[in-house]
């Protein structure tokens, strides 16, 4: 994995001593899966790219949405890597994490938050290249702004709605594989701030 690491820093451009911005912790610990009939996210839609996670690499999303600095931290069932890119026309920041199952190439989860004001794009956190996009899009067409009622009316009750978080875990079955999907949406002033997603497929 480390030769992995090396070979997707070169390719992102990592020029800098410091790390990228962190990704926010995930808001609910210690997730159940509950009766969650299909799979709450497969990936996110960041303007025009889709990312499907298990199958969307870094070298991929450097090649749409422009070069960024990799992070790295922790080691085997702690590892992640990850990048943070800006969405200012969103007053937003995106994380595209990958998880040790993730091999050091493949994005497995992601986190998009809405940012208080205006948010100004940083070499740790650099604006996506081209046209600013305006939308992020996870399935079930939820997005940062969609209302409580809309998630809940979409995918039904949460497994657990502590106050100002839900959350779907769905476990399941790919043939012989065993597939994890989880969402966790921050709720304020009852629409969506802050989306972490994160898909495994384990034998």
């Amino acid at each position: 994995m480390k030769a992995s690491v090396l070979a997707l820093s070169l390719v992102f451009g990592v020029a800098h001593a410091a790390s990228p911005v962190l990704p926010p912790p995930w808001p609910v610990p210690n997730i159940k899966a509950g009766p969650i009939a299909a799979q709450p996210v497969t990936g996110i839609t960041i303007g025009a790219f889709d990312i499907k996670l298990e199958q969307t690499t870094f070298k991929d999303a450097a090649s749409h949405l422009g070069i960024a600095s990799v992070g790295q931290r922790g080691d085997a069932s702690g590892f992640q890597m990850w990048v943070c890119y800006t969405l200012s026309a969103m007053h937003a920041r995106l994380w595209l994490t990958s998880s040790e199952l993730g091999g050091g190439e493949y994005i497995n989860g992601f986190v998009v938050r809405r940012e208080p004001g205006d948010v100004v794009a940083e070499p740790m956190c650099p604006a996506i290249a081209g046209v600013p996009p305006t939308t992020a899009t996870i399935d079930h067409g939820i997005s940062l702004g969609s209302t409580e009622n809309f998630v809940e009316a979409t995918l039904g009750k949460p497994n657990e709605a502590p106050d100002y978080v839900v959350y779907y875990a769905y476990l399941g079955k790919d043939a012989r594989y065993d597939v994890s999907s989880v969402l966790t949406l921050r709720i304020k002033n009852g629409v969506v701030t802050e989306i972490h997603a994160a898909h495994l497929t384990t034998d």
